[in-house]
This record gives structure tokens, C-alpha cells and sequence, in this order.
């Protein structure tokens, strides 16, 4: 490709550009034309999940100023008309995070519900499923009653091994000497 002398080019002299400089030429374009579809995408991608109906308010992650959509007219096809509020606002449900708190949860309780155990040919495990109690030390929510949260965790407190399918509900451990980790009432499940 030969350039000739112009002011739009700013080449004061003729030039030949080689194959290679061709190339060179080609992937910026293309690396900057990336670069701008990309921003594009992004773009959209924000906005599209800045809305979320208010329903999906959750009063354990949704700050007050978060935006969120109520249905207005219901149709054939699905909603064709919504009103804007925040999560905070009349049709967000009032329960949300404080916009400039952040939640110090901190472990408060932690209650065995059940105890099994799972097994293969050559070992076990033992689990104890407790019920968790967190509490927020900084009272973020806007309502009392979420300054508390449960959940349920599944924890493996013990192992053993040897021997064909062990099992770690017998009260023995791997020394077959009695062990009160190794009990069990069959309960893989929290009751809250």
C-alpha cells in the first residue's frame, strides 16, 4: 500500500507500507473497535440489571436507595407498565439496609439439630447439622427483626477409617475405644 503526500495524512513524503505494518494497523482497529463493543456491552448490561421488581427486595442485602419495579397494569404478554420505587420506598417493603451502614454479622449461637453419618467402603464422616444464630452489631435494616439471621450448617466434626464401610455412629473411634463425638440420631436436617 503506498501513501503519497498529503496534509490529510499528515506524510510530508511518499511512503510504502509494508505487509507486516498492514497487519499492524488492522489489529489496532480491531483491538479499539473491541474495546468500544465491549464498553457498549457493559453499558447495557448495568442498566439492565439496575431494575429488579420489588419483590427481590431482600431485607438482608437490599440497601433503602436500591431501584426496583412494581407491575402497574398486568397484561396478556406479561407486565406492560411499571412504576419505579426503591426498595426503601411504598413498593419495595420497607425492610432494607441503611444506605451508609455496613452489617458487622457476628456469630451469637450455634445449636446441633442432628448428627449422621456418611460412609464409603474404607472410611466415614460424621456430621453434625446446627442451627446458626448471626446478629448484626451494627443494626443496618431499618427494622429490628432483621438484625438477626439463621442458618442452617452442615458441619463434618469426624472422621475414621479402616475396616470394610466403618460406621461413625457406633461411639467408637478409629482406636475402638469409646468416643461420644460418634453418636447419632439421623437427623440431617435443621428444625430452626
Amino acid at each position: 500500500m503506498t501513501i503519497v503526500d498529503s496534509q490529510a495524512t499528515g506524510v510530508s513524503q511518499s511512503q510504502t507500507l509494508t505487509t507486516d505494518e498492514d497487519k499492524e494497523m488492522s489489529k489496532g482497529y480491531r483491538r479499539s473497535l473491541f474495546i468500544l463493543a465491549s464498553t457498549m456491552l457493559m453499558m447495557f448490561a448495568v442498566n439492565a440489571m439496575a431494575q429488579i421488581d420489588c419483590d427481590e427486595c431482600d431485607p438482608y442485602n437490599s440497601y433503602c436507595s436500591d431501584s426496583c419495579q412494581r407491575c402497574r397494569i398486568e397484561g396478556i404478554d406479561g407486565c406492560q407498565s411499571y412504576v419505579e420505587s426503591t426498595c426503601g420506598g411504598a413498593f419495595g417493603g420497607g425492610a432494607c439496609l441503611q444506605d451508609d451502614c455496613t452489617p458487622n454479622w457476628v456469630e451469637t449461637s450455634r445449636v446441633t439439630q442432628g448428627t449422621y453419618d456418611g460412609n464409603s467402603w474404607n472410611s466415614c464422616t460424621h456430621h453434625s447439622v446446627q442451627w446458626v444464630t448471626l446478629y448484626d452489631y451494627n443494626q443496618c435494616n431499618t427494622v429490628s427483626d432483621f438484625w438477626t439471621q439463621h442458618y442452617c450448617d452442615n458441619v463434618i466434626d469426624g472422621t475414621r477409617s479402616g475396616g470394610w464401610y466403618p460406621s461413625c455412629c457406633d461411639q467408637l473411634n478409629d482406636d475402638d475405644q469409646y468416643d461420644p463425638l460418634f453418636t447419632c440420631d439421623g437427623n440431617h436436617y435443621c428444625t430452626g
